[in-house]
């Protein structure tokens, strides 16, 4: 066996928990290599059963990324080599960051103008979801691919921000990735949303997970934004990340940090893993088919 029983009930970011269902979605990379980007599954130790029915040749390469630095290391004694790739905003929801007053002012402003809903999963929200998704500011963009769940589909919750004419101004898609933890999977705001609109949607969400009895709810995240002198001088850890960095005026990572971390989050390793190695090709194939290389280019042109 690949993956003995695992003690963990967390799962790598963007994988859904299910104690009722059993499936996995992987890409492939080149001939032999499958980047599982999504598997809903009761527990890590699934996981098993997932790559030994992908081991299909004796040079079958896996990709997993999101992954925590507790499973990292887990798949560490299985095979697998690590990268570190960026960090992971956790609210922890015994502690209520809208106790900040600026906080509380933008979710005061945003709820001036609508009101907040959970939508039951239906044709017409699955709609809805995709208007709104034409009107922010990046829906002129290729529309990156794989690393996220980018649908309202059953098993995720969906919180739309409704303005008085009935119009979605923003909307935040989750999913639950253990049984005390929820995570983000993808934040719409309207170009033209009101100052709040986001916030009061956060607010909202944080205390409903919390009156249901969550431990844990991720913000999701945030690629490149770690201590470079973590990484030896020109290694795979260095170049990505640096080349990361680099690319900020296709993805702006820091403004996505700089929004989450108004939430006074925990900050956590996420690694991106590979059996047996992190090779570059892999890396550039993912960028390809995540549209990341496309949206680059893109913004290089424009």
């Amino acid at each position: 066996m690949l993956i003995t029983n695992s003690k963990f009930d967390q799962l790598p970011l963007s994988w859904i928990y299910s104690v009722n269902k059993k499936e996995s979605n992987y890409v492939k990379l080149g001939h032999s290599t499958y980047w599982l980007y999504s598997c809903t599954i009761p527990n890590f130790s699934c996981i098993t059963e997932i790559l030994n029915r992908l081991s299909d040749t004796p040079n079958t390469n896996f990709i997993i990324r999101g992954c925590s630095k507790e499973i990292s290391d887990h798949l560490a004694n299985h095979g697998f080599s690590s990268i570190l790739t960026g960090k992971e905003a956790t609210i922890d929801l015994d502690k209520d960051p809208f106790k900040k007053g600026s906080l509380r002012e933008l979710v005061r402003r945003g709820l001036k103008k609508g009101r907040i809903e959970e939508m039951e999963f239906s044709e017409g929200s699955v709609k809805k979801l995709e208007e709104l998704r034409l009107h922010w500011a990046h829906s002129n963009e290729p529309q990156l691919k794989y690393l996220f769940v980018d649908k309202f589909i059953p098993g995720t919750r969906l919180f739309a921000f409704i303005d008085k004419a009935g119009i979605w101004q923003g909307a935040i898609l989750t999913s639950p990735n253990s049984p005390t933890k929820i995570q983000t999977e993808l934040l719409l705001r309207r170009k033209s949303a009101s100052i709040g609109t986001m916030e009061a949607l956060v607010n909202f969400i944080f205390q409903k997970f919390r009156e249901e009895g969550f431990l844990e709810w991720s913000l999701g995240e945030v690629p490149f934004v770690v201590e470079m002198n973590n990484f030896p001088f020109l290694s795979k850890g260095y170049l990505l990340n640096k080349t990361g960095r680099m690319l900020k005026y296709a993805y702006n990572y820091e403004g996505l940090y700089f929004f989450k971390n108004k939430f006074a989050p925990r900050w956590n390793d996420i690694y991106l893993c590979a059996k047996p190695k992190v090779k570059f090709k892999h890396v550039i194939l993912l960028s390809h088919k995540s549209k990341l290389a496309a949206l680059t280019i893109q913004k290089l042109i424009n």
